[in-house]
């Protein structure tokens, strides 16, 4: 499958790679100056491969009570919130952004690209769906524009203040984009630098992609977009999170409500709380040099302790940095070693972000 936005990627040299059955553009120049360009001017990313699945009527709130792990009828209009879609052993079916469009009655989930036919299909399955879902996917573009800069070239280009939104919100926006255009801007990131995302029909992507080249962002691709948010700690599904962990495991406990509603999951969820955790997600600095990469095997006094799920190089810290699922009696500040090619590996544990996020709340 391919976005919108394609030819664009293949006419500024991106090198064009495989994610999940999307042709994705993985970088144009390095994922080095891509990642430092986010962190000092402004980057543009492609995300439309992203999944956006509406779910609107007079049960939607209920539905979604069931179906997430967050107290819905707690949001406002023009709210985000993060939260998951679990199994029913509390396993991970995907992690999401859930967006307020009219409170009790009208919202929009934003899913993973590789996640999305199977959200929709799990999301079915659930009683009480009849009527309520849409996938809305096919037919949606999203861009993503971060970094300190990004107010600037949004004003620019869009007309639009990046300060009229506060974190975790979004609006709706019109903006000429070769006639008048309806937009919904998000203020939430994947890359602990601020900025926005824009959603919008599929086919005005084009237009709005080249202003913002022409005005000086510089296009990222999804190299760089790991990158930044493994600096920030970031799980990504399918490496830090998937069907076989849970939330508490992996440190996101503030995106479950535990006392407040029943939804699917949650069962499985109060067993793990009430026995302790055997293992959970946690930040890790190599102290030697070397590149943590996923699998790599953590040990501590000669006994393995746990295995990478996400490592590379940190290009704001030079230095290697990574997740991984450690036993639940290691603490932070502790010192292991990391099995890079049967080379044991100097690290410390820490607890992320890595670097200092930039977003202003």
């Amino acid at each position: 499958m391919r976005t919108s936005l394609f030819e664009e990627h293949v006419k500024l040299g991106a090198r064009m790679v495989d994610f999940h059955g999307w042709e994705m553009p993985v970088w144009y120049t390095s994922i080095t100056r891509e990642h430092m360009a986010t962190r000092t001017s402004c980057g543009l990313f492609d995300i439309s491969h992203m999944g956006e699945i509406y779910v609107k009527g007079t049960g939607a709130q209920d539905f979604l009570e069931t179906a997430l792990t967050i107290k819905v009828s707690h949001m406002e209009r023009y709210q985000v919130k993060y939260s998951f879609m679990l199994n029913n052993s509390g396993g991970i079916i995907d992690d999401l952004t859930v967006y307020c469009l009219e409170p009790g009655y009208n919202y929009m989930l934003c899913v993973n690209a590789s996640n999305t036919t199977r959200d929709f299909e799990w999301l079915s399955s659930i009683p009480g769906s009849d009527g309520l879902l849409e996938n809305k996917s096919p037919e949606t573009g999203m861009l993503a524009v971060q970094g300190p800069d990004a107010a600037r070239h949004l004003e620019k280009c869009i007309g639009f203040d990046l300060k009229s939104i506060a974190y975790y919100r979004f609006t709706t926006h019109t903006a000429d984009l070769g006639g008048e255009t309806g937009l919904l801007v998000s203020r939430t990131g994947y890359t602990g630098a601020d900025g926005v995302e824009i959603f919008m029909d599929k086919e005005k992507c084009k237009i709005l992609w080249n202003r913002l080249v022409d005005s000086g962002a510089i296009p990222c691709g999804l190299g760089a977009r790991d990158t930044l948010r493994l600096e920030m700690g970031y799980p990504l599904h399918g490496n830090d999170i998937d069907e076989g962990t849970t939330p508490l495991e992996a440190g996101l406990g503030f995106a479950v409500d535990m006392d407040t509603h029943r939804f699917i999951g949650k069962d499985a969820l109060t067993k793990q709380r009430k026995h302790g955790l055997s293992r959970k997600l946690m930040g890790i600095v190599l102290e030697d040099r070397g590149i943590p990469r996923q699998g790599y095997s953590c040990m501590k006094e000669g006994k393995e302790i746990g295995r990478i799920t996400s490592g590379s190089i940190s290009p704001v810290l030079n230095r290697g940095i990574a997740l991984a699922y450690l036993d639940a009696g290691i603490e932070y500040n502790d010192k292991i070693l990391v099995m890079i090619r049967s080379k044991p590996t100097r690290a410390i544990v820490k607890k992320p972000p890595f670097v200092r996020g930039q977003i202003h709340k």
